[in-house]
């Protein structure tokens, strides 16, 4: 080999070493909030569980009353043939900040795609998910059969479904979230991280007393706010690790139990330029018309979830005065029918939201009862 063809091959490796290193490079800050539009979670089961305590009842069409509702309560909620319950066969990333319009609430469906102005950041556009109505499966044996779509219409992106309950008191009764209430990755599947970046919420759409007519009670859709609550707020994979550094410019670390919660903002309206993801977040300044902090948020780390002894949840930021070591109250219930309208989904502007978390299983578990013990 000649003197020059040796000086040609070694410019040859010296390209390649920095092609591979641009490409090293791009794998590792491509992680990023959001998933793409072809990713989805699968939802298999959805738990529902409502402990029966002192008078304390739960229906799903305000005529059947019972201790525990079932997937099969909600997707068949008795006679009542016109509710909107949503059981999708799997979800897509949304975001909301807990608005509510008309009983229900606000939810944007989000797409991200690299920034214009810089290709190394990631930059978000959003719209309003289709409006709410019936789309839930029927169960013939082992088989789930869901409704067949219109031409150009969309599966919904989230979970939402009515509950009734039923305070049998003549007084108030105060309602708990009972220990073991949180999000888990589903048994014997892989656990990707995903549920730490679920959300679970209520909208008090009415109440009456107990002689209320089922047929009145389902009708109620007076919500005007929700509670919204974050549930393993402290857990964080170490690709979410970086899409908190990449996306927002937001530093944590993974898996450390009562890691100190990230603030995220939900989206408030439909996005239709291109706002990069760390304008959006804590870590830039994001706009008032587009993005909001929930108001009424309560965070339960990964021990709530589990149901193990450590009772701890928070109500905003993870700070001592914030802490609650007893079951954490929800909300306080009048003598008679109560309808809550309930929502699960996978929160976008959570930085466990990224691609290698898609493809994922999640068992939502709830449950209510009329005491902190």
């Amino acid at each position: 080999m000649t003197k020059k063809e040796r000086k040609e091959r070694k410019k040859r490796l010296k390209s390649l070493i920095l092609l591979l290193f641009l490409t090293i490079v791009l794998l590792t800050t491509s992680t990023y909030a959001w998933f793409t539009a072809n990713r989805s979670v699968s939802i298999d089961p959805i738990d529902v569980y409502i402990a029966a305590s002192s008078g304390l009842l739960i229906s799903t069409d305000a005529a059947d009353w019972k201790t525990i509702i079932s997937n099969e309560d909600i997707t068949s909620p008795g006679g009542w043939t016109t509710h909107k319950n949503m059981l999708p066969y799997n979800l897509v990333p949304v975001s909301t900040a807990g608005n509510v319009t008309g009983g229900y609430m606000d939810f944007f469906k989000g797409t991200v795609e690299a920034a214009a102005s810089n290709g190394n950041a990631m930059s978000l556009t959003a719209v309003a998910t289709p409006a709410e109505k019936s789309y839930v499966y029927t169960l013939n044996g082992t088989t789930r059969t869901y409704p067949t779509l219109a031409e150009g219409e969309e599966a919904p992106n989230f979970i939402a479904f009515d509950i009734f309950l039923r305070n049998d008191d003549t007084v108030n009764a105060d309602v708990y979230l009972t220990n073991g209430s949180g999000v888990l990755s589903t048994e014997n599947q892989d656990d990707k991280g995903l549920q730490n970046a679920a959300r679970y919420a209520f909208v008090q759409e009415g109440n009456g007393n107990a002689s209320t007519p089922a047929a009145t009670a389902r009708s109620w859709t007076g919500g005007t706010s929700s509670i919204i609550v974050e549930p393993n707020f402290d857990m964080h994979t170490a690709t979410g690790v970086l899409a908190a550094q990449n996306s927002y410019s937001q530093t944590t670390v993974a898996a450390t139990a009562d890691t100190p919660a990230l603030p995220y903002y939900g989206v408030q309206a439909a996005i239709s330029s291109p706002i990069v993801l760390v304008n959006t977040n804590a870590g830039g300044s994001p706009s008032g018309d587009y993005f909001k902090v929930p108001t009424n948020l309560i965070r339960t780390n990964k021990a709530y979830s589990e149901g193990t002894t450590s009772k701890k949840s928070y109500t905003g930021e993870t700070t001592s005065a914030n802490l609650d070591t007893n079951l954490h109250k929800m909300f306080t219930l009048s003598p008679g029918v109560t309808k809550f309208r309930v929502y699960m989904w996978v929160e976008g502007q959570d930085v466990d939201c990224e691609n290698s978390a898609s493809g994922a299983f999640l068992t939502f578990k709830l449950g209510f009862k009329l005491d902190n013990e």
